[in-house]
């Protein structure tokens, strides 16, 4: 990346407001002594493992692969709704649907904003989720019951989510996307393991409401 890159992506995080001044200052010294921009404390950033050269580059890195998940889930959900045959769970299924979707929507949108493009492609395993919650010929309880094992508890789910939407400092306006983000995980989540758990009951059990 050269400087004059850094430069014009770093000039457009101070005017949108996504850096502070001081910030600004510290990173425009830093690119002035010939070093690559940090979160201002010189030694990258640090999340998931590995160390970026910034905040913003984690930030960038991150949504864009969440980005492309939450599209995949949008769809996946989707054609869930499309073929569920269990009444009281298809609208359910439809608004988590309508999450998914709109949080690809914000993040495409935050990751513009960033000066990032849309990079990150749907994997493959993300492929095979949406072909199987799509078959009409798999029982809805049995697609509750692999969702939730493929998932987690939900407050594990969304612990990385957390995790790191702590760990911003500079970025609030992202910082305050994902805490929205993984509260609509969480709930999302939750109600599926609430699903999962009424309609794979024991028979004699089954008549119960699914939720209180």
């Amino acid at each position: 990346m050269s400087r004059d890159f850094e430069f014009k992506q770093l000039l457009r995080a101070y005017r949108g407001g996504i850096i502070s001044e001081a910030t600004f200052e510290s990173e425009m010294r830093a690119l002035e002594n010939g070093k690559a921009m940090t979160n201002g404390n010189g030694a990258g950033f640090h999340a998931f493992g590995r160390t970026y050269r910034s905040e913003r580059d984690a930030i960038v890195s991150f949504i864009d692969k969440v980005r492309a998940g939450e599209a995949n889930g949008g769809e996946a959900f989707s054609r869930w709704a499309e073929v569920c045959t269990t009444d009281c769970i298809r609208s359910g299924i439809r608004m988590i649907a309508e999450r998914e979707a709109y949080h690809s929507r914000i993040f495409a949108k935050r990751l513009e904003e960033l000066g990032g493009e849309c990079r990150a492609q749907n994997t493959e395993d993300g492929r095979k989720f949406t072909e199987y919650l799509g078959n009409p010929s798999i029982p809805d309880t049995e697609k509750l019951l692999s969702f939730t094992k493929r998932v987690g508890k939900p407050e594990d789910a969304i612990k990385p989510i957390c995790d790191f939407q702590a760990s911003l400092k500079e970025d609030l306006g992202t910082k305050e996307a994902l805490r929205l983000f993984a509260e609509d995980e969480l709930s999302s989540t939750k109600w599926l393991w609430d699903a999962c758990a009424a309609l794979n009951a024991p028979k004699q059990e089954s008549a119960q409401p699914m939720m209180n």
